[in-house]
């Protein structure tokens, strides 16, 4: 407990919040190919069909429509009006990738690096707002499976995983190393 009394739980290893809706969105490699392309810019229905058709990938507009309800469903994409049409949006961007060992050893080392940087971050958050942060986490509710409820933590996770991605899309160097790879 810290000075709050909010719990904060030292013994979790890895913390990945994601809401249930997210996930099963996320758990479709289709779903995730539509996300990036909707990243690049607002599509329609027609315009991801004949996207994917360019890459091999033959579907329907009844089965991208069905995917994009439930990535619309999940909070993960918009429907925006684009002069007379309707597209798609992608609201934030996410990564999919194989892990690699050695890779997952550099992370580790970097994240070592700044985690006093990070705590200082979580310290402030919990000092000048941990009365909101409470007051969030307690309207959150537990999937059905969840056998320990971490809701700060989660709502903190949120929070930095928010402004990181704002601090990353500003970035000169997030942008630059994208382009090469």
């Amino acid at each position: 407990m810290d000075e709050k009394g909010l719990r904060l739980s030292g013994g979790v290893r890895r913390l990945i919040p994601v809401r249930l809706e997210e996930a099963k969105a996320l758990s479709d490699e289709l779903r995730i190919m539509i996300l990036e392309m909707l990243h690049e810019r607002p599509m329609s229905v027609e315009e991801i069909v004949r996207s994917l058709r360019e890459r091999g990938i033959m579907k329907t507009a009844n089965t991208i429509r069905y995917h994009l309800s439930i990535l619309k469903d999940s909070g993960l994409v918009d429907l925006t009006r684009v002069g007379r049409t309707y597209k798609y949006v992608a609201k934030s961007r996410y990564y999919a990738y194989t892990g690699d060992p050695e890779a997952d050893k550099l992370i580790e080392e970097m994240a070592e690096e700044v985690k006093d940087d990070v705590k200082r971050i979580v310290e402030k958050l919990i000092a000048t707002r941990g009365d909101e942060l409470v007051a969030i986490a307690e309207k959150l509710k537990p999937c059905e499976f969840c056998v320990t409820k971490h809701f700060v933590e989660q709502v903190i996770f949120e929070i930095i995983k928010k402004s990181l991605g704002s601090v990353l899309a500003e970035t000169t160097l997030a942008k630059n190393t994208d382009k090469e790879l």
